[in-house]
């Protein structure tokens, strides 16, 4: 019996220096991801300072606002707040240097990632039932070039990360040509107007708590392009359809973002 209790205090004691030596690690973890979002906040401000981009500027004025509120949280003690602040604010950032620069919209890169991350998803079975060696190497290719694109993406690497997943896409797409079989383009435009449907969903809900002129301009853009996909899918125009329907959650993933939310 005390060894077991002598076990038990030792297991507490362990578990004890394990939270306190998280708590320990945490804090610098944040402020490293504070003082990246800095730099990048800075590379913005020289970026934007040479242009006449009032959409960038914008942008960059969001990032320094998110990013004030980021430390201060962080120096309150709310370390997951101050995190997901950074974090915004450095999109924010990314997006201003992305306008200037004639980069690729890092919102229009994150529906093109969500599109072939859905291909991706849904070809996979019909592949592996298909037999062909060579079909299943392709969707092997696909997918590691979709991870690498989402991993170019998360660091903020836009122009790679577009590169890489209409990659992916084509050899997904390639993969279904050898098994001789053909996108399902009605499937596909259904699947993306769900998706988008949420996409929009959110961006109301989170328009409506923290509303600002530019996220309801946005977001009335989203759920117009929208409504035109919607048209184009009932007039069996499914490439349209998919088209726009990409185009509405591009907005609709700014539309968040500019209300604070992260896409």
């Amino acid at each position: 019996m005390k060894t077991t209790f002598r076990l038990f205090l030792a297991a507490v004691g362990l578990a004890s220096m394990t939270s306190a030596a998280g708590a320990q690690i945490l804090p610098p973890d944040i402020q490293r991801e504070l003082e990246m979002t800095d730099l990048r906040i800075e590379r913005a401000e020289t970026i934007v300072a040479g242009s006449d981009n009032d959409a960038a500027r914008l942008e960059l004025e969001q990032a320094v606002l998110l990013q004030t509120r980021a430390k201060e949280e962080f120096a309150a003690g709310h370390p997951r707040i101050a995190l997901d602040l950074t974090y915004r604010a450095r999109g924010h950032a990314d997006r201003a240097i992305a306008l200037v620069r004639g980069l690729p919209d890092p919102d229009r890169v994150r529906a093109q990632l969500d599109r072939t991350r859905e291909l991706v998803e849904r070809v996979r079975d019909p592949i592996e039932e298909c037999g062909n060696e060579r079909a299943r190497a392709m969707l092997h290719a696909a997918t590691e070039m979709q991870r690498r694109a989402e991993a170019a993406a998360a660091a903020s690497r836009y122009l790679a990360a577009l590169q890489l997943t209409r990659g992916a896409r084509e050899r997904a797409l390639d993969a279904l040509r050898l098994c001789n079989l053909q996108e399902d383009l009605r499937d596909s435009s259904e699947r993306a107007l769900r998706r988008t449907d949420e996409v929009i969903s959110r961006a109301q809900d989170r328009v409506s708590e923290h509303a600002s002129e530019q996220a309801r301009e946005t977001l009335g853009r989203a759920i117009d392009l929208q409504d035109r996909a919607t048209r184009e899918f009932r007039a069996e125009h499914f490439e349209a359809s998919l088209r726009l329907t990409q185009n509405a959650r591009a907005f609709a993933f700014r539309a968040i973002r500019l209300s604070g939310g992260a896409s």
